[in-house]
């Protein structure tokens, strides 16, 4: 059982980083296929911190994608079975999980990515305290493109660089070579730009060649998988959106 469950939190990790599972792929719109995986882990070990920092993360960054459904197209909301009802759920149930993940003890380095949880969640004020913008290493894929006035664009932030490349890979499969403008890759170390590349360049057919890709290798503290970067308005995991 034990196994299982660890082999459910890393299938849920690594889902964590796309669109839909890569086995049952669908339209580009989110799907959260990790959310299973993740439940099975929490409720095979109620207080495993990193499996509840992970379910907490990913459950916040769907009400915060749903709330933008909800106000930029509200008619879209009923063919997916959402409502105000529904996000109200999940507010519930992120406010719970929040609080037995901070009862179980926060994973090392997860202050400043817990604070901005707290705030996304509205669950803990962090008046007074000190901006942490510089916190955390992490890697940021950006995809964009228009249709007529609407920017869609796709963003992936992993703090892994072999985790990028893979969830870069299952993205360019399932959009068949992205949204349609170049995508980057940028580097953070401890919340400073490092580098930017533009992988356009390096497309071959929708797909990326990464032994020729440079991706930098991270130092400093990694962002915790499932918590937001601090000051970023970024989650980690894969997001889509529309504006």
């Amino acid at each position: 059982m034990a196994g299982d469950a660890h082999a459910a939190l890393q299938l849920g990790r690594l889902l964590c980083l796309t669109a839909s599972d890569p086995q049952e792929p669908g339209d580009g719109e989110p799907t959260w296929p990790e959310e299973h995986w993740l439940r099975v882990a929490v409720e095979a070990h109620p207080n495993d911190v990193e499996a509840l920092t992970m379910l907490t993360g990913r459950v916040a960054q769907q009400i915060s994608y749903w709330e933008s459904v909800l106000e930029m197209n509200p008619d879209v909301m009923a063919e997916y079975g959402e409502d105000v009802g529904t996000i109200r759920q999940r507010q519930i149930e992120a406010e719970d999980l929040y609080a037995r993940m901070h009862a179980a003890g926060p994973l090392d380095h997860a202050e400043a990515g817990l604070d901005e949880l707290a705030m996304l969640l509205g669950v803990r004020s962090t008046k007074g305290k000190p901006a942490t913008e510089g916190a955390y290493s992490f890697y940021v894929w950006e995809d964009e493109g228009w249709s007529g006035s609407v920017r869609h664009s796709a963003t992936i932030v992993a703090s892994d660089a072999d985790e990028i490349r893979w969830a870069c890979d299952e993205w360019l499969a399932l959009s068949e070579g992205g949204v349609g403008g170049d995508p980057t890759l940028t580097t953070y170390v401890d919340g400073v730009e490092l580098s930017s590349i533009d992988l356009g360049q390096y497309l071959i057919e929708g797909t990326m060649p990464w032994d020729v890709v440079p991706v930098p290798e991270l130092t400093g503290s990694r962002l915790p998988a499932g918590l937001p970067v601090p000051g970023c308005g970024l989650y980690y995991g894969f997001s889509c959106g529309a504006d």
